[in-house]
């Protein structure tokens, strides 16, 4: 017997002896939705044990020995869902707003030179720990985090160090020259390689997924353009990287912001397209075909009223400004809607906009929303769509026999009012009770 198979039957031996050591929980919801339908079913049971959920149940049909068996969680006055998910993330980033500033991402040269690694892995923990208490249960990180930071986050959080969601993580994003530091003098772009890696053809596309993978990267981040500098991989570095990833059962997503860099993507074979915001109908049509997600992550209007504040908070004019910039990725995410294109929210939160930690990423759904996506579509993005993007499908993403018990609350106006979203009173991570109001 392998001391792996050892492990496992004593393991399963001491919760048979020990039938208090694993948890059980009835949980009572007011509505429970179903990203798989979409409902929002009244006076549902939700019976947990361990780390995984036991049984979903009508609450008429709860018998005398559930009852006495599992602990109750009455969340009757709440609606229940899934824990959410934010696909696009960048936990151990911060990029701050200077008045007057027009260069894209020259804070990240301030960060890289002056904040250094302690101080980002002291921000990323915190921030952790306010997507998991907000209801975040899972996020995909997707680089902006030094040479692997995000790997050691993650271990933190599995080790118990410190709370957080489950994390997918990069590594480096796999990019061409510059990374996305503009303007960077060429006597200083060892710069560029503390925060990507940067590839130099065919060959070198292929061990730069290697080395990712082998210091534990779960998704493959690409920038197909890197803008705000102008250089973009070429489809055969794509091709390549693609290939070499799905050997190892990897995904890869990539950064693309506009329609040649998005095909580009897609012909190369990604997962998915981080982004996108000007994409033609045409290259929709294609990404449908190819069963590629699109990862939008788009403000809502709150959000860009705190930006535009910090810009200028004299100029109050500018705000309409922000406003009518909305609506061209805002057409873009009903098109991709509309046409059946596989849809997964992200949030690419990392600009400090002066609001409480996770704020941003679930003000995204709302974003969504504003632009016309209906309620349960919504939460589709954030729950089953976004399990399927990061791989976790059949784990998470769906309040189901079987899946981890990854389960939060809100108020109970969700199915009317998405802003219920942003009030949080429960949740449960992998069965274990991490916020109960």
């Amino acid at each position: 017997m392998s001391k792996y198979r050892l492990v496992a039957l004593l393991l399963a031996v001491y919760f048979l002896a020990n039938p208090a050591a694993a948890q059980h929980y009835l949980i009572r919801a007011g509505k429970l939705f179903n990203s798989e339908t979409g409902a929002f079913q009244k006076d549902m049971a939700i019976l947990v044990s361990g780390t995984r959920i036991d049984t979903v149940k009508a609450g008429k049909d709860l018998t005398a020995a559930e009852k006495e068996k599992y602990q109750l969680v009455d969340l009757s006055a709440y609606t229940v869902l899934p824990g959410l998910i934010d696909c696009h993330t960048h936990l151990l980033y911060k990029e701050n707003i200077w008045k007057g500033n027009r260069e894209a991402s020259l804070d990240m040269n301030r960060m890289l030179t002056l904040d250094g690694d302690a101080y980002r892995a002291i921000y990323g923990a915190a921030r952790a720990k306010a997507y998991l208490e907000e209801g975040i249960t899972t996020v995909q990180d997707l680089g902006n985090s030094g040479l692997f930071a995000d790997m050691a986050l993650r271990r933190a959080i599995n080790e118990g160090l410190v709370p957080g969601p489950r994390m997918r993580c990069s590594g480096p994003g796999l990019s061409t020259e510059g990374g996305q530091l503009p303007h960077t003098i060429f006597k200083h772009q060892e710069l560029v390689k503390d925060e990507y890696r940067v590839v130099t053809g065919v060959d070198d596309a292929i061990q730069a997924v290697r080395e990712n993978i082998n210091q534990g990267a779960s998704v493959i981040k690409i920038f197909a353009n890197n803008t705000p500098n102008n250089t973009m991989l070429r489809v055969e570095e794509i091709k390549a990287i693609v290939e070499e990833a799905h050997r190892y059962n990897v995904r890869v997503t990539a950064h693309a912001t506009n329609s040649r860099s998005v095909y580009n993507a897609v012909i190369g074979g990604v997962d998915g397209i981080e982004h996108g915001y000007q994409i033609e109908d045409s290259v929709l049509d294609l990404m449908k075909k190819k069963n590629v997600f699109l990862v939008p992550t788009d403000p809502d209007s709150l959000t860009m009223i705190q930006y535009a504040k910090q810009d200028d908070p004299a100029d109050t004019a500018q705000i309409a400004g922000y406003m009518q910039g909305m609506r061209s990725p805002q057409n873009r995410l009903l098109r991709a809607y509309k046409k059946g294109v596989m849809i997964a929210a992200g949030s690419d939160d990392y600009v400090d906009f002066k609001l409480p930690f996770s704020a941003p990423s679930k003000r995204t759904l709302i974003g969504y929303h504003q632009a016309g996506i209906p309620i349960a579509d919504v939460l589709k993005f954030a729950t089953i769509n976004a399990a399927t993007q990061v791989n976790y499908q059949n784990r998470t993403g769906v309040i189901k026999k079987g899946f981890w018990a990854d389960i939060i609350a809100v108020d109970n106006g969700l199915e009317q009012d998405i802003e219920a979203i942003m009030k949080v009173h429960f949740v449960m991570k992998e069965g274990k009770i991490i916020r109960k109001d």
